[in-house]
């Protein structure tokens, strides 16, 4: 059928019709269905867009660990806040497939969680058999996606290389896997099979772990983990990114950051200044509506669109009635939506 901007779907109605043109029908049906999509190379990126990916994870590894190759035997291991170590790690984070199936399971407006690198020797380290929302409470999990994580490999996935592996349809049970079910299970889930330059993609329900790798070398990935925004993340963007940053990605790369997030809260309640209402589509905490809707193909540099986050004073009280405040600012925001769209109605 013909996918209209129709309101009551929101922005959904958009990425949708971007995902399309992606070709991702199928990994959509497979989210929904089986908890986990293999997303080929060709739909990620151009042919062995991965080697500059590798090359510097590679240097990472040399930079954190030396050349010692030995140290990777028995071991399976996350190479932590990696964002910031080459400029190729941030574009990843808005790849229009990988961020595209991450927004369709938590909205338009989710977050970056996490930028990590997987790398794992040969030997019996493995990952146990868990779902990724780790509250240990067995009615804990919320009927929605939480989070969602995008692993990009990469080299070749496989069981004899110890792949990542699936419990299909385990993400209708909504629960966390208990110690026994996690052995198991262990050597009965899925094992991926997919070439080098492809990507998994699935939500926190999904259980899953990894096989022992069986050859030699080095299992590699590159993890962006994505989270609703009203969640903690796991790694400080907000505190860490510059402007420089900012403006060589695109606007959405700021709402990843969540440099235009209301929270946290202080005395006066919401920041002041209403940012987080006045900002670009793609950067704000939207409701998931077509006027926030940020493009996965809007890959122009901000260059001054986006800002870095000023500093807070949360101790400071204003004064001033809460609602009166609250109106200025979502009058603030109504001038800065029209100013938008009169600028793109000019350049048109």
């Amino acid at each position: 059928m013909k996918i209209d901007n129709w309101e009551t779907a929101g922005s959904l109605a958009p990425l949708y019709r971007e995902l399309q043109q992606l070709g991702l029908e199928t990994n959509i049906a497979e989210l929904e269905a089986f908890g986990y999509t293999i997303v080929p190379p060709e739909k990620i990126g151009p042919d062995g867009y991965h080697l500059e990916l590798k090359e510097a994870l590679e240097q990472v590894v040399h930079d954190r660990f030396g050349d010692d190759v030995d140290r990777w035997n028995d071991v399976n291991d996350n190479l932590r806040f990696l964002l910031w170590e080459n400029p190729v790690f941030e574009k990843m984070t808005y790849n229009p497939a990988g961020l595209g199936l991450a927004q369709y399971l938590l909205g338009t407006n989710c977050i970056l969680s996490l930028c990590n690198g997987w790398v794992k020797g040969a030997g019996e380290a493995r990952t146990g058999i868990h779902g990724d929302y780790l509250d240990p409470s067995p009615d804990a999990q919320p009927g929605i996606n939480v989070n969602a994580n995008v692993h990009y490999f990469l080299t070749d996935y496989n069981l004899e290389d110890g792949a990542i592996s699936f419990l299909p349809g385990s993400h209708r049970w909504r629960r966390q896997a208990s110690p026994p079910e996690s052995k198991y299970w262990a050597d009965r889930a899925v094992p991926v099979d997919a070439p080098a330059g492809s990507a998994v993609v699935w939500g926190n329900h999904t259980w899953h772990g990894s096989y022992p790798r069986k050859t030699a070398g080095v299992r590699m990935a590159l993890q962006c983990e994505y989270m609703r925004p009203r969640f903690q993340p796991q790694e400080p963007y907000r505190e860490t990114v510059t402007q420089e940053i900012l403006d060589r990605n695109p606007v959405r790369f700021a709402g990843l950051m969540d440099v235009y997030g209301p929270f946290p809260f202080g005395k006066s309640d919401r920041n002041e200044d209403g940012r987080a209402m006045s900002a670009p589509p793609g950067t704000g905490h939207g409701r998931g509506t077509l006027e926030t809707y940020c493009s996965l193909f809007d890959m122009e540099p901000a260059n001054g669109r986006t800002t870095v986050r000023p500093q807070y004073d949360y101790m400071h009280h204003d004064g001033r009635m809460a609602s009166a405040r609250r109106a200025e600012q979502f009058e603030q925001a109504r001038a800065a939506r029209q100013a938008r769209q009169n600028a793109a109605q000019s350049a048109s």
